[in-house]
């Protein structure tokens, strides 16, 4: 099954948003940021959107190791879909030594990410209402 390329972060300011306005959560080998949708704009999609990067620095000059690593967290994320809201905008940066690791554990650690990132939101959101 294909990753839709509707679920797909592709544009520079969603990347810069998240950047500025994102949770991080470091899990190792690697990197999850997430934030919740604009109102006005991401309010009406009904899934999440997904990134993953894998930069030569990051994970290996080889093409053929950073395109596997790109594999597995679309993987990851296809399956575990449902962790995020609706709206919300997901990164996945990779780094060095994530292929150490196995399938199950990276997917472990992405969950975990997830509801902890989920869990730092709700509480900033309960505290900026009081």
């Amino acid at each position: 099954m294909r990753f839709p390329a509707t679920q797909r972060l592709r544009h520079q300011a969603d990347f810069s948003r998240l950047r500025e306005q994102g949770s991080r959560f470091n899990c190792g080998p690697f990197v999850v940021s997430a934030a919740p949708p604009v109102p006005a704009t991401d309010s009406v999609r009904n899934f999440a959107r997904f990134a993953v990067i894998a930069s030569k620095k990051m994970v290996s000059n080889r093409a053929v190791h950073r395109n596997y690593a790109k594999r597995i967290f679309r993987e990851i994320f296809r399956k575990n879909q449902t962790a995020f809201p609706p709206g919300w905008d997901v990164i996945v940066i990779v780094r060095r030594g994530f292929e150490k690791l196995p399938f199950e554990q990276l997917e472990a650690r992405f969950c975990e990410a997830a509801r902890r990132i989920l869990s730092r939101t709700e509480k900033k959101a309960r505290e900026a209402q009081k």
